[in-house]
Order: structure tokens, then C-alpha cells, then sequence
């Protein structure tokens, strides 16, 4: 018996509606920080968006990743061994990693978290900024290169997200400290005018 249009609907709405509890209550919606070249002249800030589901149960993976392949949204998957010494089961995690691929993911479901709604809206907003701001070259109809430096806006977006996650912000506050006294001047007066 052929399904119909309604009901196929019907379905993947349900669906995305279970994913959003899914990543509601097994999930994390952030932006982790790296330093790149550390102790180098080079060194910098990278800031990168990330949903994370991890879970002991390798059914409900499967059943997240199903629900991403349908709807075309790019993932990676992870094993974590379990240890036994510390009492720790295997697990799983599904990740969407990066500035495009979060936002594509935020934009189908979003309406569908309720806990995590904030922090889905938080790291849209950055994203959507992060890829108005980029400065690459066009090449083929797509955009490549590297976005601009980050500006005080990304920053409260950033601390806000770690506040929401109850980390300490010290260590990163710091690490925006320092990351805004190796900005050139020229750049640190272009983000006072343009936040």
C-alpha cells in the first residue's frame, strides 16, 4: 500500500520532532575553541560550531543518522571503547561539524528543540555572521577562502554559549584577550566601527 503524500509528511515531521528531543536531552549544541600554532608568531583563535549527540545505545545513532541522510545533512560518526577500569561504556557520537553545515542543520531543526533552542539560536547567529563576514573568492559559484577576524559580537555570542554550559569562562577570556592583542591595528579599529 502506497503511502501518501500527507502521511510521508506526517512521518518526517515526527521524525525531526524526535531527533530535536534526541538532541534536547542527549545533545549538545556549542562552539568549541582551539589554539592553532601555539607559541608561534602565527598563533591564533579557531572557533568552530558543533552538534554533538552521544549515546551507549547504537540503535538510536543509527536511527539519528538515518534521519540526517534523509534530509542531506553531512555527519561524522565516532566509537569511544568503553572502559572498564573506570566504568565506562562504549558509546557513540554523531557530529556536525563547521560554520556551513551547522547552519544548514539549525535551519531544519531548529523549530523542533525546546531545551536547546537558545543555544541553537546563538550559534545560527554566529554562523549566518561568520559567512556574511567571509572574505574569500568566488570560484565556480561557490565562496572559498577565510572569513574576517573575530569581532566583539561573535565573542558574546561565544562566552554566552559557555556560560550556558556552566564552563569556566577564565581560561577563555584570557585566550580572547590575548587573541585581540595580536590583531593588527588596522583590523582591531575596522571591528570597533563594524561589530
Amino acid at each position: 500500500m502506497e503511502q501518501s503524500k500527507i502521511q510521508g509528511e506526517n512521518q518526517q515531521e515526527s521524525r525531526l520532532w524526535w531527533l530535536g528531543g534526541i538532541i534536547d536531552g542527549e545533545g549538545c549544541i556549542t562552539i568549541t575553541h582551539h589554539r592553532l600554532h601555539k607559541g608561534k608568531l602565527q598563533e591564533t583563535l579557531l572557533f568552530s560550531p558543533q552538534i554533538i549527540i552521544v549515546n551507549t545505545n547504537k540503535k538510536i545513532i543509527n536511527y539519528c543518522e538515518e534521519i540526517l541522510r534523509e534530509n542531506n545533512l553531512s555527519f561524522y560518526i565516532s566509537y569511544i571503547s568503553a572502559k572498564k577500569e573506570l566504568n565506562y561504556k562504549e558509546k557513540w557520537s554523531v557530529k556536525i561539524v563547521g560554520i556551513k553545515r551547522c547552519v544548514r542543520a539549525l535551519n531544519l531543526i531548529s523549530k523542533y528543540l525546546i531545551g536547546k533552542k537558545e543555544e541553537a539560536e546563538l550559534v545560527k547567529i554566529f554562523c549566518e555572521e561568520r559567512l556574511r563576514r567571509n572574505i574569500g573568492r568566488m570560484q565556480n559559484g561557490r565562496k572559498y577562502g577565510r572569513n574576517e577576524p573575530y569581532n566583539d559580537t561573535d565573542f558574546k555570542i561565544i562566552m554566552r554559549i559557555a556560560e550556558i554550559h556552566n564552563r569556566n569562562p577564565q581560561r577563555l577570556y584570557a585566550e580572547i584577550g590575548d587573541y585581540k592583542k595580536k590583531l593588527p591595528n588596522k583590523i582591531k579599529s575596522d571591528l570597533r566601527r563594524n561589530p
